[in-house]
């Protein structure tokens, strides 16, 4: 036996019929809301798109604005470093320098960065004490007391303390020479 549902016979012909109209509204109104769905989704796409076109039109031209201003504000304004500020730098750089050496050092560096000293220490290091000078001074010091040294032990003379002196004094004098000769050399061939 089979069920049956009442009012239903699948061999009715009325019945089928009314049964796909109905199917065939339903899908026609279905596809009617979509399609108007869809139209309504596009043009609200297109406002949302004009929307966003105004705003970025109108940031873009405050940006130009804002861009002309700070540009502006940079030339007006330009950063000047005086004595005072190098100064604080120098002793930031000092304190933070100081900080990470021990207790000895510390204390050296207090007394070798006082400003008389530092002062007295770059003239001389322009001036007087001159690296080519000290270097070859040294040099002739050494190499000229030590061959006067087997000399006076070779031969039976007295070492004279005054040489080294001497020695180390007429090497600095070469040194500075030899380091004037080629700085004008070097100022020629420019």
């Amino acid at each position: 036996m089979s069920e049956q549902t009442p009012g239903f016979n699948e061999h009715d012909p009325v019945s089928k019929s009314a049964e796909s109209s109905d199917v065939y509204e339903a899908s026609n109104n279905k596809i009617e809301q979509g399609k108007n769905a869809q139209h309504e989704h596009a043009e609200r796409l297109d406002e949302i798109r004009k929307q966003t076109e105004t705003l970025s039109k109108s940031s873009k031209e405050s940006d130009k604005h804002g861009e002309k201003q700070i540009s502006s504000e940079n030339v007006e304004k330009p950063i000047h470093v005086n004595k005072e500020l190098k100064n604080m730098a120098y002793q930031r750089t000092l304190r933070r320098t100081r900080r990470q050496l021990n207790t000895p050092s510390r204390l050296l560096s207090k007394v070798i960065h006082q400003p008389v000293i530092e002062s007295v220490s770059e003239v001389a290091g322009k001036t007087i004490a001159r690296p080519s000078g000290l270097l070859t001074g040294g040099i002739a010091a050494f190499v000229g007391s030590s061959l006067f040294l087997w000399i006076s032990r070779y031969y039976g003379y007295e070492f004279n303390f005054l040489l080294f002196i001497i020695f180390f004094v007429g090497g600095f004098f070469i040194g500075l020479l030899v380091e004037v000769i080629v700085k004008l050399f070097l100022k020629n061939k420019q």
